[in-house]
């Protein structure tokens, strides 16, 4: 057979190979059902309200019909807020009729947990319109059609491959993962846009929190991957300009990978030290953790980002703050976002009945009997749904805005903006007929992304229209409270200025250490007063 005629026999047979893989795509995974509200603009949403393991269908391939249901590992109940802050934006926005011309915003909401498998059947969901997916075609248009970008996921790799799909059909993408300096290096030929963060500003921070304590022997904690690399490498560099030196640095696999350190390891490395920084997020530290909680605790400051929320107790352990009580966090500064701990207030399950994540959540929260069907709502004769989440203790609920909560906030806002000015272009150019609603355009929205607030990664690896600014964090204190409770009090901050200049606040007085640490070897070097106020232009001891 020539190459001519095998090409022609190809072609003619190719269809049929197509519809087979589909069909065995389609009908052996499960259904991952989705949140959606009308709208006629929609914005998928991906978020992570659970740790699973297993994954198992991916042993026996897509043509398996065998299927073994994930074990939940944990239960990230806070991580709802994320999506609830999207719900929020978008009823705002809806309420506005000036910001999108008398038009509304719908959304089309997922939870793919810690799992790059399921986020990628759910971008592909989103692009479909159903669920589970059809590889490239949309199966309902009144859903697929509608979609102008995607906000999504908590993390790196979870962002890698929802772009991966996305950037396929050019749909833009705003990650709300924490910023990652090598993403533009995993995503071709488009990377998702990501919340700039000055890492050399972090790096200061804590360097500046050593020297106020003179902690000069440091332990360094971070994920083994890219991330985690170029922190050590970093951070490394910048302490030894200041005199500080690593008594160690551990780099950390994520779960479900087999862990390169037991909990005899790692408990003989922090006795090395009284202080150790870990960098790192809820999810890819929770391997760590776990082993840090089959050890004795002896007392370690930790010193960390907003990133990983050390109040989670993510194995059913009540006891976070034995292990980590005292630890001090970074954590960008935030605005509150006005009226949301209202509407956090006001959530109940009644309110939102169309709401397939709320009432796992809120039987998770306030302990009550979940039925995965209509029957919830008339059967909560054990749970009031008229509880409020403003009564939850800080391990499982928190009413203050997360960082994360705040990017999905103004990543509604970012696409909102952009939608404004690509219709404000249509009416310029007498291009919208009136009485017809325009027909989204998800891939014209990439101009107006880039000259805002967001930045893609270029091949240098510098943010694309990023300003310099003055970078402000907060600096939280976790500790125990009189009545029992926990919490984070903010205690300092740190600002660092695009011209070098920095200014260090601290009241000390604020700061209650952990159970297990000693005082006398917080305080016996210290030569200031309770309270201190450093500023400088210098980069330098």
């Amino acid at each position: 057979m020539s190459v001519h005629t095998l090409q022609q026999v190809l072609q003619q047979n190719s269809h049929l190979f197509l519809i087979e893989q589909i069909s065995c795509f389609s009908l052996n995974i499960p259904a991952s059902t989705g949140y959606y509200q009308d709208g006629d603009f929609v914005i998928g949403g991906l978020f992570s309200l659970k740790v699973t393991l297993g994954e198992n269908r991916s042993r026996y391939g897509f043509t398996s019909t065998m299927y073994i249901p994930d074990y939940v590992h944990a239960h990230l109940t806070k991580h709802y807020q994320h999506m609830l802050a999207m719900v929020f934006a978008i009823e705002k926005i809806n309420k506005n009729p000036n910001i999108l011309f008398n038009m509304s915003l719908g959304f089309y909401l997922f939870n793919v947990d810690f799992n790059e498998m399921k986020a990628i059947q759910s971008s592909m969901s989103l692009l479909s319109g159903e669920s589970p997916p059809i590889p490239n075609y949309s199966c309902r248009p009144e859903k697929s059609n509608k979609l102008v970008g995607v906000i999504g996921g908590i993390s790196t790799g979870i962002s890698t491959q929802i772009s991966r799909v996305l950037s396929l059909y050019n749909v833009p993408q705003i990650s709300y993962a924490p910023f990652d300096q090598s993403l533009w290096t995993r995503v071709q030929p488009q990377t998702p846009y990501q919340f700039p963060m000055s890492t050399a500003a972090l790096y200061q921070g804590i360097i500046q929190l050593l020297l106020y304590f003179s902690w000069v022997w440091i332990g360094l904690v971070a994920p083994d991957d890219m991330r985690g690399e170029l922190f050590i490498v970093d951070i490394r560099g910048e302490m030894t300009k200041y005199g500080l030196c690593v008594a160690f640095a551990e780099k950390v696999p994520e779960l479900p990978a087999k862990s390169t350190a037991n909990s005899h390891h790692i408990m003989k490395r922090r006795r090395m030290t009284d202080v150790i920084v870990a960098f790192g997020d809820t999810y890819s530290l929770m391997s760590f953790v776990y082993n840090i909680f089959s050890s004795y605790p002896i007392g370690n400051v930790w010193i960390t980002t907003s990133d990983w929320d050390m109040t989670i107790s993510p194995f059913g352990l009540s006891i976070s703050y034995t292990y980590f009580g005292g630890g001090l966090s970074f954590s960008v500064h935030m605005d509150e976002i006005l009226g949301f701990k209202d509407f956090l207030r006001s959530v109940e399950p009644g309110k939102y009945p169309k709401d397939i994540f709320i009432g796992n959540v809120w039987s998770i929260i306030f302990e009550c009997p979940y039925y995965n069907d209509q029957r919830f709502l008339d059967e909560l004769s054990e749970c009031d749904q008229n509880y409020t989440l403003d009564t939850r203790p800080l391990h499982i609920w928190d009413m203050n805005t997360s960082p994360f909560s705040y990017k999905v906030h103004a990543a509604v806002y970012a696409f909102a903006e952009a939608i404004h000015e690509e219709l404000s272009l249509r009416v310029e150019v007498d291009s919208v007929d009136e009485g017809v609603r325009p027909a989204p355009m998800p891939w014209k929205l990439h101009p107006f992304l880039k000259v805002g607030y967001l930045g893609r990664i270029t091949d240098e690896g510098s943010v694309v229209n990023e300003e310099d600014r003055t970078t402000k964090f907060d600096i939280f204190n976790y500790q125990s409270l009189q009545d029992g409770t926990t919490a984070l009090v903010n205690v300092g901050e740190f600002v660092f200025e695009s011209h070098g200049v920095q200014h260090f606040f601290l009241n000390d007085e604020l700061i209650t250490w952990g159970e297990f640490y000693s005082e006398v070897s917080v305080f016996e070097v210290r030569t200031m007063g309770y309270f201190t106020e450093w500023s400088s232009s210098k980069i330098g001891p």
